[in-house]
């Protein structure tokens, strides 16, 4: 009976950490997600901006249904995968809750750079030292500051606006 009992303690144990590593690898797979997503939508504005000299302003904000400017290159917008709290705009975090996607333009009605992010739930180096870390504070739609060049694990989870690192952007500000 003993036997028993700690097979199923043994048991209990390894199941308990299979399920902690399957929420890491959720979170991964949602933070390749959104690395994608954002590329995507960039391959997207780079070939609106060829045909039209600008890009879609962003005090319009982009939308993920229909999608405002882009439907000739993009059937729909992708939506963050937490979609928990997030319009269906790309107008940055909603709140406290996080997890949308932010775009920004300079100003005027034909703008000729644009910003793209997201917060990212898990460390990930190859996407957060490698991205734009840039500073879109004053531009329209959803500007962000995302100078922080990351290089420690300091996402945790956390996709809320309190959290100022982890943040994935790309984008045309040259």
């Amino acid at each position: 009976m003993v036997e028993l009992l700690v097979v199923i303690a043994i048991i209990g144990i390894l199941a308990t950490l299979l399920l902690l590593q399957l929420g890491t690898a959720r979170g991964k797979a949602r933070d390749a997600k959104r690395v994608s997503d954002l590329n995507q939508v960039a391959s997207a504005l780079e070939l609106f901006y060829d045909d039209y000299g600008y890009y879609p302003r962003g005090g319009n904000n982009l939308s993920a249904a229909p999608p405002t400017g882009l439907s000739k290159y993009m059937k729909l917008l992708p939506l963050d995968p937490s979609t928990v709290g997030c319009t269906n705009t790309y107008s940055g975090n909603n709140g406290s809750t996080g997890g949308c996607y932010g775009y920004a333009t300079s100003s005027g009605a034909t703008p000729i750079k644009y910003h793209i992010w997201t917060r990212m739930e898990q460390f990930n180096k190859g996407a957060l030292e490698n991205d734009l870390n840039f500073n879109s504070t004053g531009w329209d739609g959803a500007p962000i500051n995302a100078t922080t060049v990351e290089t420690t694990a300091t996402c945790n989870g956390d996709i809320t606006t309190a959290n100022s690192s982890c943040i994935y952007d790309v984008g045309q500000t040259d």
